[in-house]
């Protein structure tokens, strides 16, 4: 039983330690407005790390897949799909969640007052700085973002020597990664701290938003998984391939909701393809890159927690950010979704991009922590229905991959 529960055990830690601390804050307030210092001290040690983590990993990521510019047709369509199967469940769970309230007019209390980047919207600002030195700040994330991906790219165009900063890129990546793992070592106990000073002056029924948020997300889920796979295997092969495609889809379905990973669940997607009569060069080329690219299920949640947080902290939720929160939840399905060991960051993206109260963070965790199943599932299985609409808009003629090695996917 224990083995079984392993893939979740991070998740349980910390979601144990996010209900004690809910409960100290509820039950001991004073004693939570004394530890908040330990949850503040944790959330700072993010944020020194964001900068660093986000440029070096997205840059060293795109410049890592330079040799997939020879499968320019095949790439192209693959973005153009994710990013469609990325809008499509953030537009859906926006609509639900408006029908929905999950906050129910219960609304956080903050002691301090703020004012969110999308107040007075400035769309220029958001995505780019005036100079260098703004990229160096977790408030302008998206700009880093972007400026990541064309260094990226420019590092992939530069051949030899474009190669050597990009295992230097890589090393460092990895030494970054190690830093995000120490830290991540007092998650537990600085989420819980903080999340404890934020109950500590809250009406519990604040609670019951969390439950509500998540049934909304599993509703959803179920609905997506059911109507959209359908849809989405009707459009990459008509009757047939919806036919192939849940004759073979509870082999990866249980492997993503057991290992919560699209990555450990790669191999038996791989043969789930290639059972449902997928071409296997192109079920070989194109999942590998939809694991990285292709998280519908990111995009999904990371739309959720924005709606939940503007409804409990009573912000209108205007036109501007339905269209930023569509933008956040795309790079958050593309680029943040693929980052390696970037705990948090979705968290910390939606964050510092919407200029919200740090307070939102371990509310996001949790509701994240939970929905993580789920959304792995939205991933994988919707990876198997992108790779059949990827096969029809080039063709069931066979497709040369000389040019590129499994071994450079599996590296991409």
């Amino acid at each position: 039983m224990w083995k079984k529960l392993e893939p979740y055990k991070s998740s349980i830690i910390l979601l144990f330690a996010l209900v004690v601390g809910g409960i100290i804050g509820i039950y001991f307030p004073d004693i939570a407005l004394t530890i908040k210092p330990i949850g503040e001290i944790f959330l700072n040690l993010l944020f020194m790390i964001i900068v660093p983590l986000v440029g070096v990993s997205v840059m060293s990521s795109i410049a890592g897949m330079s040799d997939l510019k020879k499968l320019g047709k095949i790439l192209g369509i693959i973005l153009i799909v994710s990013i469609t199967m990325a809008i499509i469940p953030s537009v859906s769970i926006i609509a639900l969640a408006s029908i929905f309230d999950p906050a129910q007019g219960v609304t956080l209390t903050l002691d301090e007052s703020f004012k969110t980047n999308t107040a007075n919207m400035d769309f220029v600002s958001m995505v780019t700085t005036n100079d260098f030195v703004g990229l160096l700040s977790k408030s302008n994330i998206l700009a880093l973002i972007i400026m990541s991906v064309i260094g990226g790219i420019a590092i992939g165009q530069s051949g030899e020597k474009g190669k050597k900063i990009a295992e230097l890129l890589q090393c460092l990546n990895d030494v970054i990664m190690k830093v995000v793992s120490i830290i991540m070592v007092g998650a537990p106990i600085g989420l819980g701290a903080y999340f404890a000073s934020t109950m500590a002056s809250q009406d519990p029924e604040l609670l019951v938003t969390f439950a509500r948020a998540i049934a909304l997300f599993f509703a959803a889920t179920v609905i997506y998984f059911i109507f959209g796979s359908t849809l989405y295997s009707w459009i990459g092969g008509g009757k047939t391939a919806v036919r192939a495609f849940w004759q073979n889809a509870l082999e990866p379905s249980a492997t993503a909701l057991g290992t919560c990973s699209s990555l450990g669940s790669l191999p038996v997607t791989l043969r789930a393809a290639k059972n449902m009569g997928i071409k296997e060069d192109i079920a070989d080329i194109c999942l590998p890159l939809l694991v990285n690219l292709n998280k519908g299920g990111v995009a999904m949640i990371a739309a959720l927690k924005i709606v939940f947080i503007y409804s409990v902290l009573g912000l209108e939720f205007t036109t501007e950010v339905f269209f930023i929160t569509i933008l956040i939840s795309v790079l958050s399905a593309i680029i943040v979704g693929g980052v390696p060991g970037g705990a948090f960051l979705g968290e910390i993206f939606i964050v510092t991009s919407l200029g919200l109260p740090i307070e939102a963070i371990p509310m996001l965790v949790v509701i994240g922590a939970i929905t993580d199943a789920p959304a792995t599932l939205l991933n994988v299985v919707h990876d198997l229905n992108a790779t059949q609409i990827v096969e029809r808009f080039i063709g069931k003629k066979k497709t040369s991959t000389d040019a590129v090695t499994n071994h450079e996917l599996q590296q991409a």
